[in-house]
């Protein structure tokens, strides 16, 4: 069942110690059938969905009973049609006025669902602005020749690599139900990710010139081959928070320590290793202002050196992007 907790005419809040709940969906107050019976996106079905898959496309978004679930929105695209894509998202201004209605000071976004897949699929669970129709997402690829979790925010100060973990076709944990979480703090200008049911963590940087409010919420499955899938969504809500939960900053802290950056303070240059075979893909060097001073790419690799000889003397932020997603560390230039 859907609630919007939103002032409508009276000015009227509710404030919640610990989160305030914008909106839920968990599908149980509709009957099992279509969502919305408009595939084309035109018109609202049940609880203001509105459908739309590509021309073509037979794909179906029906609410399903599941066992120990009650009902549950199952996305499945079938047939000999390559193009098998579906969309659910909200009618246009819900999500946005219920974000710009929040409390004051709860200035944390998150989005929760639960997601299942099976077969060849892509899908994605994301926030979307009319400026970045993906500007904050996760996604699960199950098709060969990728069998990948990504997680992405289109403001990320280091846009490049969206991945989270590679599997193969034997491990990718397909036909099993996931909670996904993802937090973006408007303050603190930061994007975090995380899985619980996997311990799957990423957390990125967001440049402040791109710090996208979001219009919308939007849910995909599609299989790109010829053949079937099923994807199912179940329990979404979207908060806002005072701050970032404990567990979440805990997790980032803990990827963090387990970086080793040395000499600190450097001369010439930095020696930058884990404990744990972490992959390292891309350093950036960054002022205290926030000014992007140089990039370099790694090929993948666990222990690095960077060659800081160039740099001023002073303090920089390096922002390690990993396959444990980003890790900032300090440094100061002699």
């Amino acid at each position: 069942m859907k609630k919007h907790l939103l002032f409508i005419a009276t000015c009227l809040i509710i404030h919640l110690a610990s989160a305030q709940v914008l909106f839920t969906e968990d599908f149980n107050s509709y009957p099992t059938e279509h969502l919305n019976t408009d595939y084309t996106g035109a018109t609202a079905g049940q609880g203001g969905w509105v459908v739309e898959r590509y021309t073509g496309s037979t794909a179906t978004a029906m609410v399903t009973p599941e066992s120990g679930k009650g009902n549950v929105l199952t996305m499945a695209t079938t047939g000999t049609f390559v193009i098998q894509v579906i969309n659910i998202l909200q009618s246009s201004g819900v999500i946005d006025a219920l974000w710009n209605n929040r409390t004051a000071g709860n200035n944390v976004l998150k989005l929760e669902y639960e997601l299942y897949g099976s077969g060849n699929f892509y899908s994605y669970g994301q926030l979307d602005n009319n400026t970045q129709p993906i500007f904050a997402y996760t996604c699960f690829v199950n098709k060969a020749p990728k069998y990948t979790i990504g997680a992405k925010h289109s403001g990320s100060l280091n846009i490049g690599q969206a991945l989270v973990k590679n599997y193969t076709a034997a491990t990718f944990p397909h036909s099993l139900w996931h909670k996904v979480e993802m937090f973006i703090d408007y303050t603190g200008l930061k994007a975090y990710f995380y899985i619980p049911t996997l311990n799957l963590f990423e957390a990125h940087a967001i440049d402040p010139n791109k710090n996208y409010t979001p219009d919308n919420i939007k849910f995909q499955a599609n299989s790109l081959v010829p053949g079937s899938s099923v994807v199912k969504y179940d329990n979404i809500k979207l908060s806002a928070l005072q701050t970032v939960p404990a567990y979440i900053l805990s997790a980032h802290n803990i990827v963090s320590a387990k970086f080793n950056m040395y000499p600190n303070p450097a001369t010439n240059v930095v020696n930058i290793t884990n404990s744990e075979n972490m992959l390292v893909e891309k350093v950036t060097v960054y002022n205290l202002a926030g000014k992007q001073i140089s990039t370099q790419n790694y090929n993948n690799q666990t222990e690095i050196q960077l060659n800081v000889a160039n740099l001023a003397s002073g303090t920089y932020m390096l922002h390690l992007q990993t396959h444990a997603g980003l890790i900032v560390k300090k440094l100061v230039k002699k």
